[in-house]
């Protein structure tokens, strides 16, 4: 792993293969381990989406959407929490966006999990302290460009953005 951190402390194997799947999605851009965790129904949700989506193919979207938002991104995990049916991962993230700019923002993932399968995921951060490293502080999503449309959008409508 390229950034071990509190994820070793996990036991739900799923939760497990979850981190990992991250991996592949941050450092080569592969979603299918992602999808695999995924049933029809999965719900994957963002602060920084306009609207959640389900199943294998919206896995694919969701995450191919996060990773082509930055150059390059790392998730360091600094602590989780597990029930049978939950995890909760606790993380920072660090990169560069694709002018150069670095990226530095902290959140939540919330897993719900079925077994083997995941049945949603929620991820919770700030999209204002997102845009703002990207910009030198200003928090300008257009300036940064560091967003998708539908990402500055929720942070606008959430009233996290200016």
């Amino acid at each position: 792993m390229a950034s071990e951190g509190a994820e070793t402390q996990l036991a739900s194997a799923t939760a497990r293969r979850f981190v990992d799947a991250l991996r592949a999605i941050e450092q080569d851009g592969d979603t299918d381990p992602m999808a695999a965790l995924a049933t029809g129904d999965t719900r994957w949700t963002s602060s920084g989406a306009a609207h959640s989506v389900t199943g294998r193919d919206g896995a694919r979207q969701f995450w191919e959407a996060y990773r082509r938002a930055y150059a390059d991104i790392t998730s360091h995990f600094t602590t989780v929490t597990e029930t049978d049916t939950r995890a909760v991962l606790e993380w920072v993230s660090t990169g560069h966006h694709h002018d150069g700019q670095p990226v530095r923002y902290v959140g939540a993932t919330m897993i719900d999990l079925d077994g083997d399968a995941v049945r949603e995921v929620r991820l919770y951060f700030d999209t204002t302290a997102a845009r703002a490293v990207a910009t030198g502080g200003s928090g300008d999503a257009e300036a940064a460009d560091m967003l998708d449309d539908s990402t500055s959008a929720s942070g606008r409508n959430s009233g996290l953005a200016p």
